[in-house]
């Protein structure tokens, strides 16, 4: 047997890959083997490159370099890689790499022999994925558990719940610090810190029973390789946040359930405060309103007494004054506890508030207040009480005269849109504070001195507007002024007054 019948019975007998490169990689010899895993004869192999053949482009320099490297040390070298097959197949294989020599010890060649270890990788990267499947497993289902807690904490209210759901949904995706979360309910919105959208995003709507009510968006920052169509998404992914959107849904539902309930029961526990306030106002009132009549009567007869001396008659001028202010006290309490109900006709409103204005124009005068009056003079007729109508109006005017201590403007306007009619107060005061303007139609409360206001006035005026089933509201903002808009209903041509 000579040289090369010897060396090609090695090739064959060998268990394992035996292929010969020469020092530019080109393919010398190879086994039988080798042409069982690639899927090409050594026909076609024989002095190709082995680089350009079996290495993806990618990293074919850095593997070339590799290779030649290891052999030019003497001893056997050992590099762990991957070929592709003729068919696509990726095959990995450990490679112990030896450098053939002449006689004068100068390298002509690379023996290579190698091992297929394909099934071994792929077990190992069966069980990786499955370590790594398990991971994003916990991650999800522990992220999913503080969305619950959260649900169940009673003492965060809705806002803040979704806010800390939205930070904390990143925890449960593959790569948090790239994960951005947006949530929309209705016109509100969270977002973690630096959203924005990347072109790897999952949407989700958020139901809540029947109703769509807003949507929660993931979007990821991704800088790796994927093929056109490909998400980078796992499936658990997609459970989780579709699960979340579940979540949030009930969270929702659940929490307005709760802030409807307690607002219902605060409006209880207000309606039965004011009512058994009404009844005892009332009962106070009666009480006061035949003694103060009594006063004011007597002290208005002695004022006709001929001849009285300057400093009695200031002080029962005093008197009268004094029993007329608490006689209009009185008159509020009894609009508030419902004591004076409305007697409806038809109405002109821009006569009726004219009349009332003649009540405050002293006031307005002393204080440096313009009053400007700008009516519709086409304005319809409304069914309703002059009287309350005209006390809407003194109340109103007299907060604004109050409010206006240094001088200003006050301008009430009348005008009609399809089948209401609009009362327009405005002053140029200082305004209400946000605080204090939630608060401003509840009984007795008021930001006054004690001796300037009971706090019923604007309570009264919310009174005397439902009561002619019309609307009010007030708009301020501190140090700009103040504007009331009142809406009432025209009297139609066939609506009897009631």
């Amino acid at each position: 047997m000579n040289l090369q019948e010897y060396y090609d019975t090695i090739m064959q007998l060998s268990h394992g890959i035996v292929v010969t490169l020469d020092l530019d990689g080109v393919i010398i010899h190879g086994n039988s083997m080798l042409e069982s895993l690639s899927g090409y004869s050594m026909q076609e192999l024989a002095g190709k490159d082995w680089f350009e053949t079996f290495i993806p482009q990618e990293q074919r320099a850095d593997s070339r370099k590799e290779v030649l490297d290891k052999a030019g040390k003497k001893d056997i070298s050992r590099i762990s890689g991957s070929i592709r097959a003729r068919s696509g197949e990726k095959i990995y294989i450990d490679w112990n790499l030896k450098a053939l020599t002449d006689s004068d010890s100068s390298t002509i060649s690379i023996l290579c022999v190698g091992q297929d270890v394909t099934e071994h990788m792929r077990r190992q990267n069966g069980l990786l994925r499955e370590r790594f499947n398990l991971i994003e497993r916990n991650k999800e289902l522990n992220c999913l558990y503080e969305i619950s807690k959260l649900g169940a904490d009673g003492d965060l209210d809705l806002k803040e719940t979704l806010r800390k759901i939205v930070n904390l949904l990143p925890s449960g995706f593959q790569n948090p610090d790239k994960t951005h979360i947006r949530l929309r309910i209705g016109n509100l919105c969270w977002e973690t810190e630096g959203y924005y959208k990347t072109e790897n995003v999952l949407v989700e709507s958020i139901e809540s029973g029947p109703e769509i009510r807003g949507s929660i968006t993931v979007s990821v920052e991704y800088a790796g390789h994927k093929r056109k169509g490909e998400s980078i998404f796992l499936e658990d992914e997609n459970e989780l946040l579709v699960t979340t959107a579940q979540q949030i849904g009930l969270i929702v539902a659940k929490k307005e359930i709760k802030t409807a309930r307690q607002e219902l029961e605060q409006q209880l526990r207000q309606a039965d405060r004011l009512a058994k306030i009404g009844q005892f106002s009332a009962g106070v009132a009666h009480e006061i309103n035949e003694p103060l009549a009594n006063i004011l009567g007597y002290a208005q007869l002695a004022l006709q007494t001929p001849e009285l001396p300057d400093q009695v008659r200031m002080d029962l001028d005093n008197i009268v004054d004094s029993s007329l202010h608490a006689r209009e006290i009185i008159k509020k309490i009894m609009f508030f506890s419902r004591q004076l109900p409305p007697q409806f006709i038809p109405t002109d409103l821009n006569q009726t508030i004219r009349d009332a204005l003649r009540i405050t124009g002293t006031a307005a005068k002393r204080g440096n207040i313009e009053i400007r009056c700008e009516f519709d003079e086409k304005l319809p007729l409304v069914s309703a009480d002059p009287r309350h109508i005209k006390q809407v109006i003194v109340n109103l005017a007299a907060n604004a005269i109050q409010a206006m201590d240094e001088g200003g403007v006050l301008t009430i306007k009348t005008l009609s849109d399809g089948n209401d009619v609009y009362i327009i107060v405005d002053d140029n005061g200082p305004g209400i504070h946000a605080d204090d303007l939630k608060q401003i139609f509840n009984p007795f409360f008021t930001t006054k001195d004690v001796d300037k206001g009971t706090g019923l006035g604007l309570s009264v005026v919310l009174g005397i507007v439902k009561a002619h089933k019309g609307l009010i509201q007030v708009q301020s903002e501190y140090g700009h002024g103040t504007s009331f808009e009142i809406a009432l209903p025209c009297l139609q041509n066939n609506q009897s007054v009631e």
